[in-house]
């Protein structure tokens, strides 16, 4: 084969692959301009801040991810085009009827994706996963309905503990959990912040790293509101969507 030959094919290999890799997940500017997504999820963006959010996740082609309480599947929208067609959404819900009463709009609204599969769970069971299977956990403003039980008083309540348990065994050895949650003072007890649907950052820090996670970064000044006292019932303060919130990545020790 001649030099001229040689330098050409490896030109063409070269343009494949890099073609590949662009087909195998878009980028954040992409995801966000997916027109798949459903109207009420872009309709978010601005109190959400994607961009800033999908790149301190730091999602890769292929990766595989468990958007925990998906809801409405304003991340995992955003997420399925990030991961590419290799990857992987699991479309966590708790199993019951008002999953049942969603589950075909939700079929209708992941169709187009092709990567996003529902995944309705009893509360309390295992996620159908297998162990070490899994790149990311997201908990989105979910954490403080976790942080607290009337039977625990200041204690990490044993059913959370368990849930973040059964994070720690789907997760690949190195994978991460992402909190998103409103802030509340540092200091309250873990009565009165769960009264105000917030959690104290340095309450969840604790909680995480009790059960074995290692905090591997966080975005404090990302959701910053200065009006916001962090000691109120943000839905009836006129701050939905407005507070200020803490963002934790933890990491399942390698």
């Amino acid at each position: 084969m001649t030099a001229f030959i040689r330098i050409a094919a490896a030109a063409i290999v070269l343009a494949a692959t890099a073609f590949a890799g662009a087909a195998e997940g878009a980028t954040i500017a992409e995801s966000i301009e997916n027109t798949n997504r459903a109207d009420a999820n872009t309709e978010r963006d601005g109190a959400r801040k994607p961009a800033d959010m999908l790149a301190f996740i730091a999602l890769e082609s292929g990766d595989v991810v468990l958007d925990y309480g998906s809801s409405g599947g304003y991340w995992s929208e955003l997420f399925s085009s990030n991961v590419g067609d290799e990857g992987k959404i699991y479309a966590h819900h708790n199993a019951g009827e008002r999953f049942d009463s969603n589950k075909e709009a939700l079929t209708a609204q992941y169709e187009p994706f092709g990567n996003v599969e529902l995944l309705p769970v009893a509360r309390g069971t295992s996620f159908p996963l297998e162990d070490n299977s899994v790149d990311t956990v997201l908990v989105s403003y979910l954490y403080h309905h976790m942080h607290y039980a009337e039977d625990s008083g200041e204690n990490f309540p044993a059913s959370s503990a368990a849930l973040f348990s059964e994070f720690s065994r789907v997760l690949k050895p190195g994978g991460t959990v992402t909190v998103i949650e409103h802030a509340a003072v540092d200091g309250s007890t873990r009565a009165q912040s769960a009264g105000w649907h917030r959690t104290p950052p340095e309450t969840a820090k604790a909680d995480i790293t009790g059960v074995g996670f290692e905090l591997a970064d966080e975005a404090p000044d990302l959701y910053m509101n200065p009006e916001d006292d962090l000691m109120n019932v943000w839905f009836d303060t006129g701050l939905s969507g407005k507070t200020t919130t803490f963002v934790h990545k933890y990491s399942k020790p390698e």
